[in-house]
């Protein structure tokens, strides 16, 4: 297995080779110091068919996090690739505390993880809820908004290509999409339609707005690409961990 040469864990992380003296940081609070709590749960592996190699990686996504702010590698991935969009030198805090990027007009589709409480600062932010605010026919003019972002919420809308299109919609023409999903880089998307219904949350969870309606794969691009959108960049944090979608009209 490939080493993960960042983080500080208290945990034992699903991988070995971890090489401590290489130091990277949180793009959004700008501390140092991380460590990993198991997420993923044997059925879910096993609905999911993931390799071990997979569940590896997929694990590191969602359970290591930032030991200061609880940020975890999606976020992280979330939150440098708006970083990047704004052409911004320093973390997602300084960012929004930025006085040149605050007239940023933010639509955040669901509460992005501990994202919420940094972008929610900005005087444009605006947070719509799936599926109150049905992401396949949003609430808004067009037009509205510089920056669209979702995270980890695309593979529960039973048709991820309109609800794509109308982020785009409400998009000013400079602006960008940008957001995450599971991605399972061996394989190409596909639709669980007729599968093993599977849930994100928990063990436990059986709530329909949980229920994953599309596998996100290597092709993810197709997607972004075929809702109109005229370029589509990945950017990541310690990939194949950290991956996340910048999308421009």
């Amino acid at each position: 297995m490939g080493s993960f040469p960042v983080f500080m864990t208290t945990r034992e992380p699903p991988f070995t080779g971890t090489n401590l003296d290489v130091v990277d940081f949180c793009h959004v609070c700008g501390q140092p110091e991380f460590e990993h709590t198991p997420v993923l749960w044997p059925e879910l592996v096993a609905t999911w068919d993931l390799s071990e190699k997979e569940a590896n990686y997929i694990d590191v996504q969602q359970g290591t996090h930032c030991r200061a702010c609880g940020s975890n590698v999606r976020s992280i991935a979330l939150a440098c690739a708006i970083i990047r969009f704004r052409g911004f030198e320093g973390t997602l805090t300084r960012l929004v505390a930025d006085r040149a990027q605050q007239d940023l007009r933010v639509l955040e589709i669901n509460e992005a993880g501990t994202l919420h409480p940094v972008l929610r600062s900005l005087p444009g932010h605006q947070l719509a809820c799936y599926p109150e605010a049905d992401m396949r026919s949003l609430p808004f003019s067009s037009g509205a908004f510089d920056l669209v972002v979702h995270s980890d919420t695309l593979e529960h809308v039973p048709d991820p290509l309109r609800a794509l299109a109308e982020c785009r919609r409400v998009l000013d023409s400079r602006g960008a999409l940008v957001f995450t999903v599971p991605v399972i880089l061996g394989r190409l998307s596909r639709s669980r339609s007729g599968l093993t219904p599977s849930y994100h949350g928990r063990a436990d969870a059986s709530d329909p707005n949980m229920l994953v309606h599309t596998e996100f794969g290597a092709d993810v691009w197709v997607s972004v690409l075929g809702a109109g959108f005229s370029s589509c960049q990945l950017v990541t944090f310690h990939f194949p961990s950290g991956l996340a979608i910048v999308a421009t009209p």
